[in-house]
């Protein structure tokens, strides 16, 4: 639990989501031979977040700037290890790390839990108020949707068709690079998602973990593209020892 806060009428929002295993039982969604993408049910439920979400924008969307969506738990911050305070959680190099990526990307948070944790983390982490990057939005869990696998049946995944719906001026598959410790959230846009190593035991890995700075290097080099939607996103450190 993060215990940055003391009030109790923040205790709740603050304390993690139940368990599950999310990250243990995980796969690679290369592995799940099965095409979702364009299901028509799949495709309809999406077309409903596009109508029906609300989402809030903290800062306007830039012109010419491409999108990256980042996950929270496990990925920026580690929530199931205990703390005095939240800062001891969050991924090293967070804040080098946005502030690098905001030269080049409009940054989006989506964490699959509700919008009071997500904007409670954000603000004890201190993203949604740095003064050198800004959130331009964050997405809830109510913004996913279920799909139908065969191998594993109905599981919930971040469809980037909800953002590309809402701001198709600014946002497209050609832009756009989504980070997340779980791949199957990739399933609706597999070319699209970067599969993230998990920030686990945040007070073994502190001083070990340089996932944020390398993956610092991939966004600056790739942000030089015109097209994303061709890379291979699963072979970014290759990609990313090019450049050393």
């Amino acid at each position: 639990m993060m215990m940055g806060t003391r009030e109790e009428s923040l205790e709740e929002v603050m304390a993690p989501p139940p368990e599950n295993d999310d990250v243990i039982n995980d796969f690679d969604i290369e592995e799940e031979v099965v095409e979702v993408e364009n299901r028509e049910e799949n495709l309809a439920k999406i077309s409903r977040r596009v109508k029906e979400y609300k989402v809030e924008i903290l800062n306007p969307p830039r012109e010419g700037k491409k999108l990256l969506v980042l996950d929270v738990d496990y990925t920026l911050f580690d929530h199931r290890s205990c703390a005095e305070t939240g800062l001891e959680l969050m991924r090293p190099y967070l804040h080098e790390f946005l502030t690098s990526a905001y030269e080049d990307y409009d940054i989006v948070i989506w964490s699959a839990t509700s919008m009071k944790w997500i904007e409670a983390k954000m603000k004890e982490l201190g993203v949604s108020t740095n003064a050198n990057y800004k959130i331009t939005f964050m997405l809830d869990s109510a913004a996913m949707i279920t799909v139908h696998t065969p191998r594993r049946g109905l599981i919930d995944v971040k469809p980037l068709g909800v953002i590309w719906g809402k701001y198709l001026e600014f946002y497209s598959k050609k832009n756009t690079i989504m980070f997340d410790d779980i791949g199957r959230n990739f399933l609706m846009n597999p070319q699209n998602g970067l599969k993230i190593r998990p920030f686990m035991k945040a007070h073994l890995n502190r001083d070990k973990d340089k996932e944020l700075l390398k993956l610092s290097q991939y966004l600056k080099e790739i942000a030089k593209l015109d097209d994303l939607s061709d890379l291979n996103h699963k072979h970014w450190e290759r990609f990313v020892f090019c450049f050393i």
